[in-house]
């Protein structure tokens, strides 16, 4: 197990805005691999339709973009669903799966999966239990790799300081970078006339 310190969440970098030289905060992960050392904790949790969803149907398989948010009724939360959707084609090319866990009953994510069409599950976790689990407090995003190794994890804060769908991309780029047997290459003999 393992715990994340808000003391780590705050860490920040700085770095300038390229058209107006204002100082921009980037979020620094909780935990940075590789080699964390830190896994996923499994879980079962029902989504919009009422199937259950469980972890290990997608480690093996996949790696996972956890997010864990406060619900429908947070707009801030709901402007990172938007992301990661508008991302999710992109992730899918570095074999990877978006789970959203929040604490909306399966109604409200049903009306939310319906009226936004996210592609991914929205999974009801009523008691925050998962999140617990995961040593996380909400809002927080978890990368991890298709054996369940955290490869990366924030934890928003009040301010909903999460990284972008580009900066999780280049997190996933990066995993798969590492496997190679993930990333088949093709070698070819260039060099040789038939």
């Amino acid at each position: 197990m393992y715990l994340i310190h808000k003391e780590e969440t705050q860490q920040q970098e700085e770095v300038s805005s390229l058209d107006n030289n204002t100082p921009l905060s980037i979020p620094s992960p909780a935990i940075s691999g590789p080699a964390s050392g830190h896994h996923l904790q499994p879980f079962a949790l029902p989504d919009a339709a009422g199937r259950t969803v469980q972890l290990w149907q997608y480690l093996q398989h996949s790696n996972v973009v956890l997010f864990f948010h406060h619900g429908v009724d947070c707009a801030a939360c709901r402007a990172t669903l938007q992301e990661l959707a508008t991302h999710t084609d992109a992730f899918s090319q570095e074999e990877t799966t978006v789970l959203a866990i929040g604490p909306d009953q399966l109604t409200e994510n049903q009306q939310l999966a319906d009226r936004a069409g996210y592609p991914f599950p929205l999974l009801s976790d009523s008691t925050g239990q998962t999140a617990a689990h995961q040593e996380l407090e909400i809002p927080s995003l978890v990368i991890a790799d298709r054996w369940g190794e955290i490869w990366a994890a924030w934890v928003g804060g009040a301010d909903h300081r999460l990284p972008s769908g580009q900066e999780i991309l280049q997190w996933l780029v990066f995993i798969e970078a590492q496997c190679p047997e993930c990333t088949m290459v093709e070698w070819t003999d260039q060099g040789e006339d038939s």
